[in-house]
């Protein structure tokens, strides 16, 4: 097995288990009181681990340093509350799961538009299959 598709398995089986124990709490809090505590818990854990390890932090370059910041304010703007919201305005998180995972299609789309990759009847029929059983389940 390669070694992406081990870490792609791992995040996925992860990923399941974080949204299934999040659910309950995912009913009872909103948003903003999830975030402000989970990066009150992050930044105690970030300081922690900088003191505990001696670890020396690499200033980035000015523009990594922005796109840094646009994947910041996409992910907690944008992605979680979304996913958030989705879970907890859903009976099944597997039905919101489901249409949340459509991101694999269109990676795929974007990417082969993005580095001209070609686009075979197989790949066609893989998206129909993703599209087909999205709604399926949802």
């Amino acid at each position: 097995m390669e070694r992406w598709v081990f870490y792609g398995l791992l995040a996925a089986i992860f990923i399941s288990i974080r949204d299934i124990i999040s659910l309950d709490f995912i009913k009872r809090y909103d948003y903003i009181q999830y975030i402000v505590v989970a990066n009150i818990i992050l930044f105690i854990g970030t300081i922690m681990f900088i003191v505990l390890t001696d670890f020396k932090i690499k200033k980035p370059k000015m523009n990594d340093l922005g796109i840094i910041i646009i994947r910041i304010l996409i992910l907690y703007l944008i992605i979680e509350p979304s996913i958030y919201n989705s879970i907890k305005d859903c009976d099944n998180p597997g039905y919101a799961k489901s249409i949340i995972s459509l991101n694999t299609l269109f990676v795929f789309i974007l990417a082969t538009i993005i580095y001209k990759s070609e686009l075979s009847k197989k790949k066609i029929l893989g998206i129909l299959l993703i599209l087909s059983g999205s709604y399926a389940i949802a």
